[in-house]
């Protein structure tokens, strides 16, 4: 049989745009198995694609089937939306809603099943007749600092998320901490959510000898407030303090930086990557020797993995997922958090001193590093998601004497 996974998602593949969940959807198709063809339904960033109509791309070596529904500049997608009629997905599920017709079409003209990212979709795919997968990335909307929508209509989101629960064939989480929070609260629904972890591609995030001089920090990704910017600034100071001129900070996404007030300290000694593909992020990595993170919540963050894949210690404020893949002295260290950012930032500094000297005295290696994920490979994480698909497609669209089969 062969099998199509279509995705429905408001972004452009062959854009520039850097993050968790287009890292997901691009190594979905980057790693496309020979019994699958890929739909994308999404946004055309550069402006020049018909909407509504199909046209053949290639990414990765991979062909694909691209419908755009909206035209999305990529310099507007770079920070949060600020009002509800500025938001991207706003204005794609209009543009869902204005080419349905032509989504519904393609969807019906072979077995089709969606692997859904956003909860905000789920009632509209389950209408168009389609099986569906649903992800959930994070921790959906906590009583946390944002600079998304999320933070004003954390109400709208947890009713979708409810919907999505029921109308999925299947509800899977990023951690197993979501996972439990997520059957708790759905208890009826239990037996379809379970766990879907992401991942590192070992092939491009491999270890390479740490680089002789210095002592450079990197962060790759969009700088929300919920991922605490201002502390990861504070941090950086204070390590510079700490450990003299040779302290760096190695910044890869298109976020300004310089929204924030700390950043200012920091700025004569950080450098300022801007876009990079996967490959540009894992050659900077090459050039670097340690990592952080100092989010309020995540759910399980390519940045780290893909930073420990390419034998770099990560020093992080502590959420409890990261204890599975960040183990103190031999892939980075995790800080308790506090109330007090201060405190925090001094601690977090502590951490990288103490993760320097344990590179500098050869404790910590790249190859010790690197083992830690190694079981968050695509190999091994991404064939579940295509096996789910196929499963749901064969029990779809083949009767029940192939599924008896």
């Amino acid at each position: 049989m062969q099998y199509r996974l279509c995705v429905i998602h408001s972004f452009d593949p062959l854009g520039a745009k850097v993050g968790g969940l287009e890292t997901f959807v691009r190594d979905m198709i980057g790693h496309l198995p020979d019994d699958f063809s890929f739909l994308m339904v999404g946004v055309d960033a550069s402006g020049k694609r018909p909407l509504g109509k199909v046209t053949r791309e290639t990414f990765r070596g991979k062909p694909f089937d691209f419908l755009p529904v909206l035209h999305y500049p990529e310099d507007k997608a770079r920070e949060a939306a600020r009002s509800l009629k500025e938001s991207i997905n706003f204005q794609f599920m209009q543009g869902l809603l204005r080419y349905l017709p032509a989504v519904r079409r393609v969807l019906r003209e072979c077995p089709t099943s969606v692997d859904l990212q956003r909860v905000e979709f789920a009632t509209l795919v389950k209408g168009l007749g389609v099986p569906f997968v649903q992800m959930l990335h994070g921790e959906g909307a906590p009583k946390l600092q944002m600079d998304s929508l999320l933070k004003s209509y954390r109400y709208v989101h947890n009713i979708n998320e409810w919907l999505a629960v029921k109308a999925c064939d299947k509800f899977m989480c990023v951690n197993p901490i979501i996972t439990e929070r997520i059957r708790q609260t759905y208890p009826a629904n239990a037996a379809k959510i379970e766990t879907q972890s992401t991942w590192v591609d070992t092939k491009q995030f491999h270890p390479t000898p740490f680089p002789a001089n210095g002592f450079r920090i990197a962060f790759a990704g969009r700088l929300d407030l919920f991922k605490v910017p201002s502390l990861m600034f504070k941090t950086i100071a204070r390590l510079r303090e700490r450990l003299g001129e040779g302290v760096e900070f190695h910044y890869m996404g298109t976020s300004d930086p310089a929204r924030f007030a700390e950043f200012e300290e920091i700025r004569p000694y950080s450098v300022l990557h801007g876009f990079k593909s996967a490959q540009g992020v894992a050659d900077v990595l090459s050039n670097v020797h340690a990592g952080i993170l100092t989010s309020e919540f995540e759910g399980m963050p390519f940045s780290v993995l893909e930073t420990l894949g390419a034998g770099r210690p990560v020093c992080a404020i502590h959420l409890p997922q990261l204890a599975s893949v960040i183990k103190d002295g031999v892939s980075g260290r995790l800080v308790a958090r506090s109330n007090d950012q201060d405190d925090m930032a001094a601690r977090l500094a502590d951490a990288f001193v103490e993760t320097h000297a344990a590179i500098a005295d050869g404790r910590l290696t790249p190859e010790g590093v690197a083992r830690e994920v190694g079981d968050f490979t695509p190999e091994y994480q991404l064939a579940r998601i295509y096996e789910n698909h196929r499963a749901l497609q064969r029990r779809r669209f083949c009767g029940n004497a192939v599924v008896a089969a």
